[in-house]
């Protein structure tokens, strides 16, 4: 949460915790989700079905649920060299998550960062590349 402190949200809100079972839902459906950066732990959670927080669930049901989802993965050379690594992203892949290379914006492959290139590649990211990548998937 400290990260949104500065962020000019307009009248969105910011949800914070799980819902009670009894509890209305407190926003509408997602017309798409994106996840930007996702990380090597999102990523292999997700891919698992492992929704033990509220973004892991939220994720886990637009998945099931179809909702067009963009991710950009925001991960080291290290990590991808993990075996979960590429069974995640073709899991991810079958169900339609589309894995946007966060340097170029390619959904052909997804290159791990470089060390010391984080700042760079957030500077170069684009989010036209997303949007593209929702607008072929109506």
């Amino acid at each position: 949460m400290p990260w949104l402190v500065e962020q000019d949200l307009g009248d969105v809100p910011v949800i914070v915790g799980n819902r009670k079972p009894h509890e209305p839902r407190r926003t509408p459906a997602a017309d798409a989700v994106v996840v930007v950066p996702a990380t090597f732990h999102t990523l292999n959670a997700w891919a698992t079905g492992n929704a033990y927080s509220y973004p892991l669930t939220t994720l886990c049901a637009a998945l099931g649920a179809g909702t067009p989802t963009v991710a950009v993965p925001y991960v080291s050379r290290e990590l991808t060299g993990h075996p979960a690594w590429a069974s995640s992203l073709a899991v991810l892949g079958r169900a339609g998550v589309r894995v946007l290379d966060p340097g170029s914006g390619s959904v052909a492959s997804v290159e791990p960062l470089q060390p010391g290139t984080g700042s760079h590649v957030v500077v170069g990211f684009r989010w036209e590349w997303v949007l593209k990548q929702l607008e072929l998937r109506e």
